[in-house]
């Protein structure tokens, strides 16, 4: 890079971590940054929703990302700019646990956190913050060490590069791009249970099943984590967004255990295993609400698998990897906590590293760090004991 020239960085996933990083750059007067996402309808990754026009009338439903809560100083501040531009609101809705054959209880001292149009409105919001590129897939990344830069697939050279998302696609990405180092660490196996000393990084499948019945059905609760060998968390979605309509939108998200044992081809879900799964889960949607069966009779469904659901282990006291003599890194909520929150912290830290570097300081951030096992709800970390309340502003 030229004396005076300002650093360009190219961020690979637009993700909350992808997004976050890329507005914290900016912040930090890192300006000529661009998200690179391969999201066809919006940014967000995970943190996403899907509008269903059903009999001529447009429905809200979460399929991934239910809600996210704060425990971080840090976080708190990005929930504030959000809640200011009227991107989140608190969800005073009832969440409960469910366990078959006993009576919900319900979760306390738990400040949810919803997008005030789907959780889309949060990545919507952050992508007004950076330069961004939909529906783009960056296929080959390679480093020049006699120009110290990257080059981006027909994108254009870089001088950082940062890997905002994982799974097999980052890990073949990385697999030929001149960092083995990074490489190893975006390595992942898959399953539903932590594999003993294993020192690459696990993740879990889920199964979504979003639907809608004619009728509303009577339940005490708004959301629920459940206790049942298929089901880990049901949602209603109208009550959530005080939807005012007869109809009734409702998320399923699978146990990790059967997202591995019905694991297809997320890119291709044969229809059979459609069928399959969306029958299991309503039985199991009956099951645990003790609802009849026969009153479950949805006029939509439509089923999701998230084949790179969340880690099973996390990285050991750093909150994101910077490799200081390649100029690359890699942020995201595997990193930290698999959470919104866990998301934009790893964002955060890598852009703060990203502009020392700019300014001087060769080091190296997590390289070294092994992997520890994290226990969290199937859909996400949710801290309630330590959470940092928010106020909204009156």
């Amino acid at each position: 890079m030229m004396s005076g020239e300002k650093p360009s960085v190219a961020i690979i996933g637009g993700g909350i971590s992808g997004l976050v990083c890329a507005a914290r750059l900016s912040q930090l007067g890192i300006t000529h940054s661009t998200v690179f996402d391969t999201g066809k309808r919006a940014p967000g990754g995970r943190c996403s929703s899907r509008f269903i026009s059903i009999e001529g009338k447009l429905h809200v439903f979460d399929h991934a990302v239910q809600f996210f809560s704060v425990s971080d100083p840090r976080f708190a501040k990005i929930v504030s700019f959000l809640h200011n531009k009227g991107a989140v609101k608190v969800w005073s809705g009832k969440i409960v646990r469910l366990k078959l054959g006993q009576k919900a209880s319900e979760v306390k001292n738990l400040q949810a956190f919803i997008g005030t149009r789907g959780m889309q409105s949060v990545p919507e919001c952050l992508s007004g913050l950076v330069h961004l590129e939909g529906n783009k897939w960056v296929s080959n990344v390679h480093w020049e060490p006699s120009m110290k830069k990257w080059k981006v697939d027909d994108h254009g050279w870089y001088d950082y590069l940062v890997i905002a998302h994982n799974g097999k696609c980052a890990a073949r990405l990385m697999a030929d791009a001149g960092a083995p180092m990074i490489h190893n660490l975006l390595k992942v196996k898959f399953g539903p249970v932590l594999l003993p000393k294993t020192n690459i990084m696990q993740l879990c499948s889920l199964w979504v099943l979003i639907f809608a019945l004619p009728r509303k059905i009577e339940v005490d609760f708004d959301g629920a984590f459940v206790e049942h060998s298929d089901i880990s968390w049901i949602g209603n979605n109208t009550s959530k967004y005080n939807t005012e309509n007869q109809m009734q939108c409702w998320t399923i998200i699978s146990t990790k255990t059967f997202g591995a044992n019905h694991k297809v081809p997320q890119e291709f879900i044969p229809p059979s295993k459609e069928k399959e799964v969306i029958c299991l889960l309503l039985n199991g949607f009956a099951e645990i609400t003790g609802i009849k069966r026969d009153l479950v009779a949805p006029c939509f469904t439509k089923v999701q698998l998230w084949g790179a659901a969340n880690p099973l282990n996390i990285l050991q006291d750093e909150e994101c990897v910077f490799q200081a003599s390649h100029n690359v890194g890699i942020c995201g909520d595997w990193l930290v906590s698999p959470s919104v929150e866990g998301a934009a912290i790893s964002g955060l830290a890598l852009a703060e590293v990203i502009s020392r570097h700019v300014n001087g300081e060769r080091r190296d951030v997590g390289l070294k760090k092994g992997l520890e096992p994290v226990e969290t709800e199937a859909i996400g970390a949710f801290p309630t004991n330590k959470s940092l309340f928010f106020k909204p502003a009156k």
